[in-house]
């Protein structure tokens, strides 16, 4: 599995990409509600997301949290109508451990939203799963996104081709 998983990080690297990295616990509000999923999606449950005690809350900031309850209860400015009803700041500050890479690379936009970029992920995430031959509580997820002027359909097909 290693072996794969450094053969794909080579050809993220040869194809130009840079490679982010991002911590295993999170706040619900990163993981979750900055991907617009809604509070009361089911995904979000005990029995999909390890919630943690420590830290149980985990401080975001308030300007941030502020941005996804605008556009959770009605879309900010986006031109949507958003989710409708109430958001929970308590909810957004939840420590969890991550339930996929992709928080990395929303940390990252968020953090240089003006920015063109090429970045991939490569990292453990984490689900509360039936074990069996298939499934684990942890496992590897790999991602990557482009981000530029001219970025399209063609230019995906045409990057995952190497793949």
């Amino acid at each position: 599995m290693q072996s794969l998983i450094e053969r794909i990080r080579a050809i993220f690297l040869e194809m130009g990409f840079h490679e982010i990295e991002g911590d295993y616990v999170q706040s619900a509000g990163w993981n979750m509600d900055a991907l617009f999923i809604p509070q009361d999606h089911p995904a979000r449950e005990m029995q999909d997301t390890f919630y943690l005690n420590e830290p149980k809350s985990i401080e975001v900031e308030q300007q941030r949290v502020e941005q996804w309850a605008s556009i959770h209860q009605h879309g900010g400015d986006t031109g949507s109508a958003g989710w409708g009803g109430e958001f929970s700041e308590e909810t957004a500050r939840k420590g969890l451990l991550r339930t996929h890479t992709t928080v990395n690379t929303v940390q990252y936009i968020a953090e240089k939203p003006e920015e063109p970029c090429r970045v991939f992920s490569v990292g453990r995430v984490f689900r509360k799963e039936s074990i069996d031959r298939t499934h684990l509580p942890e496992f590897t997820q790999i991602e990557g996104i482009i981000m530029e002027p001219g970025a399209n359909l063609p230019m995906l097909v045409s990057t995952l081709k190497p793949f």
